[in-house]
């Protein structure tokens, strides 16, 4: 009889696509597996359109009949697959309907656990931690089942006034976006004022309508604005037009503010970094926390590595020394404060900058691990090895690492080629 420790390792090499075909053979074959215990099931699916503002990306994932959206399904099916049932089963339920703050978030749990595993651990989830009872999402352990890290995952969300209001508003985004514009225009959207109620929609894109068709021409010469009201709410649109194309575009809406105030997603990384680092006391294992930003302000590799870095090690800020200015640090950074080092019992942080899948394998969506320099307890190595940063020398230095989406074993390219 074949060793089975040896199965489990040639198992453990398979790319995510490669389990999942092998899960599907194994179904039709022997009638394997509880068809209940899968995210997205096999039925007829039809939508092509993008995902929407306020879709429901649960809906939106497993109707989507878009190039790359089957593939999508098989790995997070995949992954569920290689956790315990009940917990898979809880996972599922949230994914399914918990709404979009936790379909993001069970799947950054999901990449995580699948992480650990094609990391070489084992892994137990809502382990027991000595001397605290509450329980992190994971406990990393080697073969023997000896504890090598505990791992949190959480992200970082909008505030609940800001997603309230956001959730109120796009029916009034989505109604103007939908409007019917003379061909080769388009509109930039502001929000002037939110309202605390649904507004009457129709004659607001009735109003939005007839303004583009009286205005085409003017907009062709030059800027033309105009300001909307529905019910309590106060629109601001720009008009453009004199595009080339010849017919209406689906889509009304070309531009639209940003909205959110100021982006400091270094003190929204610390805020989420201080809330778990106490939360089970001193471990007895290194501590790793994982934090992905659900608030999409992270844009480029570059804000990345300086908001794990400010977040850990301090702000930045401009200090005179000798009679010149230099760049020096805040003593409020998670690691390093005014007494010096601190939180030394979180050896490592994880910052993914974003909570899909999409952008694995772009620069720009990279996760980048940040190392303590005065952790009581390292990462082990196997933890390490993504892109990080960590003490050299006494300087704080960024050393490359495999791609995130290589260690996940994720298809190359990703997203999949149109043309393949």
């Amino acid at each position: 009889m074949a060793n089975v420790q040896n199965i489990v390792d040639d198992l453990s090499k398979l790319t995510v696509l490669e389990a999942a075909e092998l899960a599907k053979m194994l179904k039709e074959s022997w009638g394997a597996g509880d068809g209940s215990a899968k995210l997205f099931e096999a039925h007829p699916r039809t939508r092509t359109e993008p995902l929407g503002r306020g879709d429901d990306l649960f809906e939106f994932y497993d109707t989507c009949a878009r190039h790359g959206y089957d593939e999508f399904r098989s790995i997070v099916n995949a992954w569920l697959a290689e956790m315990p049932t009940e917990a898979r089963a809880e996972l599922i339920t949230r994914m399914r309907n918990g709404g979009n703050r936790e379909f993001q978030s069970a799947l950054c749990e999901l990449a995580v656990h699948a992480f650990l595993v094609r990391s070489g651990y084992k892994v137990v989830l809502h382990p027991d931690v000595p001397g605290s009872t509450k329980h992190p999402d994971f406990a990393a352990t080697d073969q023997e089942g000896n504890v090598v890290a505990y791992v949190e995952v959480t992200t970082v969300n909008p505030p609940d006034a800001q997603a309230a209001e956001l959730n109120r508003e796009n029916p009034v985004y989505n109604a103007i976006d939908a409007a019917k514009l003379p061909a080769g225009s388009c509109l930039g959207y502001r929000l002037v004022r939110a309202g605390k109620s649904s507004p009457p929609l129709r004659r607001l894109v009735a109003d939005v309508e007839r303004w583009a068709r009286e205005n085409e021409e003017a907009a062709k010469l030059g800027e033309v604005s105009g300001r909307f009201t529905a019910g309590d709410w106060e629109i601001e649109l720009d008009l453009y037009a004199g595009g080339s194309s010849s017919e209406p575009s689906s889509k009304a809406i070309g531009a639209a503010d940003m909205r959110g105030g100021l982006i400091t997603p270094h003190k929204d990384l610390r805020g989420a970094l201080d809330e778990k680092s106490d939360r089970y006391g001193t471990p007895d294992a290194p501590y790793l926390i994982v934090v992905a930003d659900a608030k999409d302000q992270l844009f480029g590799k570059d804000s990345t590595k300086l908001a794990i870095t400010e977040a850990v090690l301090g702000d930045e800020i401009v200090k005179v020394q000798d009679g010149n200015a230099i760049i020096a640090r805040a003593k409020n950074g998670f690691w390093h404060g005014p007494r010096g080092a601190r939180n030394r019992h979180v050896s490592g942080v994880l910052l993914l900058p974003g909570t899909g899948l999409w952008r694995l394998r772009e620069e720009k969506g990279q996760p980048i691990l940040a190392i303590n320099p005065w952790a009581d307890r390292p990462l082990p190595k196997g933890l390490k090895a993504l892109r990080r940063f960590e003490a050299k020398d006494d300087k704080w230095v960024l050393q490359d690492g495999e791609m995130f989406a290589n260690v996940l074993g994720m298809p190359d390219p990703w997203p999949p080629d149109e043309n393949s």
